[in-house]
């Protein structure tokens, strides 16, 4: 899409969303620009898009190795017996989850976290998450880290020991890392009879701007219901209603092209 297309496109998901813009001061312009770049990124040809086989993989476990342990994506971090589950299937590590509504320092600009580190009780996958966060966004940072500690089992640990996760997802799309991780979460969140409900969001061109729109408009409805997320609900401050309307988007147009390419 063309720069004013995206712009207008920015616009109408403000108003669907009920976030004045008059209210938003430049802290939050500045986040636009990630929301602007996923809403024009062609997920189809993204650069960081993992293999059709290990993606392929991914899909299963989400599947066979998730679902039965949660109901609820959003309870995942209430699920032990998953977490022992899962470092016995994908160790040697031991997964650590550890939780904290952090607020200092980098405060909420700082999602979560994992960590590989070796304690007094052996080698560990430590995740961190911040709970100061919505639910709906713990729940997604957490099956994002669950994607690293996978993508280390099934293609190698990288020589990063920590790694963040901040709010800007659209940097996600050029890195094979972190696309895999954001994949598990978009498998998980979007399962494909869902999918099929929404409708698939393809080539970005000119004058998609009206579908891509109702496209979005429709997850969120369907997914913001799931996780209880209100985006107009002003308790949400601006800068985070804005941030998380691009991080659900980034997950919806993932999915929408693993859905296409993969078939998953």
């Amino acid at each position: 899409m063309v720069a004013r297309e995206v712009d207008a496109l920015v616009s109408r998901l403000l108003t669907e969303t009920r976030i004045p813009f008059q209210s938003l001061g430049q802290r939050v312009l500045s986040h636009f620009a990630d929301l602007k770049k996923i809403l024009s990124a062609n997920y189809l040809a993204a650069a960081g898009l993992p293999a059709r086989p290990l993606l392929r993989e991914l899909s299963l476990i989400a599947n066979n190795e998730l679902r039965p342990y949660v109901t609820d994506w959003k309870s995942l971090d209430d699920s032990p017996e998953m977490l022992s589950h899962m470092s016995r299937i994908f160790g040697p590590r031991e997964i650590e989850l550890r939780t904290e509504p952090y607020r200092r320092g980098a405060g909420l600009a700082l999602r979560g976290f994992f960590c590989r580190a070796n304690l007094k009780s052996g080698d560990k996958f430590v995740i961190f998450l911040n709970t100061a966060h919505h639910p709906g966004a713990v729940a997604a940072t957490l099956g994002h880290e669950l994607g690293h500690f996978i993508h280390g089992s099934l293609v190698g640990e990288t020589q990063t020991t920590v790694a963040l996760m901040e709010g800007n997802l659209s940097a996600h799309i050029d890195a094979p890392d972190e696309l895999f991780a954001d994949s598990l979460v978009a498998l998980a969140a979007y399962p494909a009879e869902l999918m099929r409900t929404i409708g698939l969001v393809g080539n970005t061109r000119p004058g998609t701007g009206d579908d891509i729109f109702e496209r979005i408009k429709l997850a969120y409805d369907l997914i913001g219901r799931r996780f209880k997320l209100d985006l107009k609900h002003d308790k949400i401050s601006p800068v985070w209603r804005v941030r998380y309307l691009a991080s659900m988007t980034h997950f919806f147009k993932l999915r929408s092209a693993l859905y296409q390419l993969y078939e998953l």
